[in-house]
């Protein structure tokens, strides 16, 4: 993975947040509600990122695309694959 260890330790802990808001049936539900899309379980990655409200400048500011950002949510949401 290209992202820094600092930035995927933010990134984690605002996915987390975001997941502890939720029981894991509610969270699996709207994994397996995604519809209209290619790949369910990126469009999901992509969700919990934008409900983070995580700083994505920070992100795109470090040099990084949605490849490696999408790379680190896979790796941060793996469960839910």
């Amino acid at each position: 993975m290209k992202i820094s260890k600092n930035l995927y330790d933010d990134l984690c802990n605002a996915i987390g947040k975001v997941l502890s808001q939720y029981n894991l049936k509610t969270i699996v539900e709207h994994r397996n509600n995604i519809k209209f899309v290619d790949n369910q379980f990126v469009a999901f990655c992509w969700s919990i990122f934008h409900a983070s409200k995580f700083d994505y400048k920070k992100l795109y500011g470090a040099g990084l695309n949605d490849s490696h950002i999408e790379t680190a949510l896979k790796r941060i949401l793996s469960d839910f694959a």
